[in-house]
């Protein structure tokens, strides 16, 4: 059955009340000051990181997990690719322990594929494989994947139930509000997704539709978070560590995943995990320690992609973090005129200090 043919009513038939009224900042720092667990997997606080395409790779990961994110999650890697175990798809999948715990994201619409998919990221060393019917990018959805998928809940549900059979780590999967601002149906996603076993469900605040554009509606969240019985956690529209503290105050999610809000801004996890206990009046990195934060990445990619590569996305990963310093136009400009990684380090300490 295609989702978009039936009426589009999610709040009817809930199984659980609604929630009751918001906590307050207090409340919700004394909720989220303990552990929490996604299956077996325990994640130390609720400040996530979202799996986002072309960001989230190993030195990425490990740094955002050095500045406190509970719990990374690799880019979204095509499903059929992974199974053929095509030598990009699996340095994609590359993972160390001190990732602890990871997930490893595929996509595709065939269960049997997606099923072998899992069993080679669970094979790779990964926590949880996580599974996404989420992404817009058109491509995915002219292939019936990704958040084309949103339209039909029940293939879903047979996509995941393949996947818990195949593997003995949990099964989580990123969705959407639904495939437009017309038909949400994120809620019936999630109610078919825990019914096949899957251990938790994230929820990005926008339709298909909208891609990244517009602003988020937090309350789907909420309303997926009532109506199941999994952990729920959600992304969208969070780019300072306050955002964090009132999503989880507005959604009552078990998490929160941290995407664009922490390009350049790793100190994010840290400030947000600050702000569920209480303290305040955290102070900014200084230009400094945002340069010497920038090399570390940057000498992290030269070693994983090389220097070829690593060059062609050296003005797109310094600038996210050079957008915070006064001379941000001059160091746009000179970026691009660099050809190894000694003249980088030259420029970073030139402009962040």
């Amino acid at each position: 059955m295609n989702i978009l043919a039936a009426q589009n009513d999610v709040r009817a038939n809930q199984p659980f009340p609604l929630a009751e009224a918001a906590a307050t900042e207090p409340e919700v720092a004394k909720r989220f000051s303990s552990e929490r667990n996604v299956g077996p997997v325990r994640l130390a606080h609720p400040i996530t990181l979202a799996p986002m395409e072309e960001h989230t790779n190993h030195p990425f990961r490990l740094l955002m997990k050095e500045f406190g994110a509970s719990l990374v999650c690799t880019e979204r890697v095509d499903a059929v690719d992974v199974a053929r175990r095509d030598r990009r798809a699996l340095r994609i999948l590359h993972t160390t322990p001190q990732e602890t715990p990871r997930a490893g994201q595929i996509s595709g619409a065939d269960p049997v594929t997606m099923a072998e998919a899992a069993r080679i990221v669970e094979e790779r060393g990964f926590n949880l494989v996580d599974l996404n019917f989420e992404c817009p990018i058109r491509r995915l959805l002219n292939r019936g994947e990704g958040g084309a998928l949103l339209a039909d809940p029940p293939a879903i549900g047979r996509i995941v139930t393949a996947v818990v059979r195949a593997v003995s780590i949990p099964v989580t999967l990123k969705i959407r509000s639904g495939p437009d601002g017309s038909h949400e149906t994120a809620t019936l996603v999630a109610r078919a997704a825990e019914a096949a076993g899957a251990a938790a469900v994230d929820v990005h605040a926008r339709s298909v539709a909208q891609a990244y554009v517009g602003g988020p509606d937090w309350d789907v969240v909420g309303r997926v978070k009532r109506s199941v019985r999994i952990a729920v956690l959600g992304s969208g529209g969070v780019r300072q560590a306050e955002d964090a503290l009132g999503f989880l105050r507005q959604t009552g999610a078990d998490g929160v995943a941290i995407g664009r809000g922490c390009l350049g801004n790793p100190w994010i996890f840290r400030q947000a995990r600050a702000l569920l206990q209480g303290h305040t009046g955290i102070r900014p990195p200084l230009p400094r320690e945002r340069g010497q934060v920038l090399l570390q990445l940057i000498e992290g990619e030269f070693r994983y992609y090389g220097l070829q590569v690593a060059l062609r996305r050296l003005p797109r990963t310094s600038c996210y973090f050079a957008k915070f310093v006064s001379n941000f136009s001059a160091f746009r400009t000179a970026v691009h005129q660099v050809r190894d990684l000694n003249a980088f380090r030259r420029l970073v300490k030139e402009h962040f200090r």
